[in-house]
C-alpha cells in the first residue's frame, strides 16, 4: 500500500506524471503527508529514544526491573532448569558426536582408558548420577508439558504440585540408572 501511495505520489509509470493529488479523500491526503513530508527513520528513531529517556528521567522511573529483584518461585526454576537442560543434553551429543569424528581411536579405546585411571565406586557412581540427571529431568519436565498441552495442571496448586513430582522423580530415576 505504502509503495502504491508512494508510485502514485511520485508520478512513476503512470502516463501524464499523476501527482499526489489525484488521491482524494481525507485519508488518502493523511497518507500521503505522511509518507511524503515526514523525516526519516533514524530521525523518528533518535527523538523516540530522547523523549523515552528524558520521559523516564522526569518521572523517576527506574530502569526495567532485572531478574535479581525477584522472589525465586519454582514454577520459574523449573522453566531455567529445562531450558539448561535442553541446552546442556545438545551440547553433549554434539560434542560426543564430533568427538567421535574427530579425535583418534574408537569408542571402547576412550572407556580402556578411563578404565586404567581406575576410580572408585563412588566416584563413577557420582559421576554416572550427575550425567544422568539431566536427561531424566528434562524427560519428566517434558511429560509434564505435555500434560500442559492437553489442558491439565493449570492451576497453581496442581502446578507446584507436579512441579515437585518433576524433581522427586528426576532425583530417584536418575539414581536407579546411576546404579545400572
Amino acid at each position: 500500500m505504502a509503495l502504491a501511495l508512494r508510485l502514485a505520489a511520485r508520478g512513476c509509470g503512470v502516463p501524464g506524471g499523476m501527482r499526489a493529488s489525484v488521491l482524494q479523500g481525507p485519508l488518502a491526503s493523511q497518507w500521503t503527508r505522511a509518507l511524503f513530508t515526514s523525516p526519516s527513520a533514524a530521525a523518528l528513531k533518535a527523538q523516540s529514544a530522547e523523549d523515552f529517556w528524558a520521559k523516564n528521567k522526569r518521572l523517576r522511573r527506574p530502569l526495567s526491573p532485572h531478574l535479581t529483584i525477584y522472589k525465586p518461585q519454582i514454577t520459574s526454576l523449573l522453566s531455567v532448569t529445562h531450558r539448561g537442560t535442553g541446552l546442556a543434553l545438545a551440547g553433549l551429543l554434539y560434542g560426543f558426536g564430533i568427538g567421535t569424528v574427530v579425535l583418534p581411536g574408537s569408542f571402547p579405546h576412550y572407556l580402556e582408558m578411563i578404565q586404567a585411571l581406575h576410580f572408585g565406586g563412588a566416584i563413577i557412581l557420582s559421576v554416572k548420577f550427575i550425567l544422568a540427571w539431566p536427561f531424566m529431568f528434562h524427560l519428566c519436565n517434558g511429560v509434564r508439558h505435555l500434560a500442559w498441552d492437553m489442558g491439565y495442571g493449570f492451576t497453581l496448586r496442581n502446578l507446584y504440585k507436579s512441579g515437585y513430582m518433576v524433581l522427586a522423580s528426576s532425583f530417584i530415576l536418575s539414581g536407579i540408572v546411576a546404579v545400572m
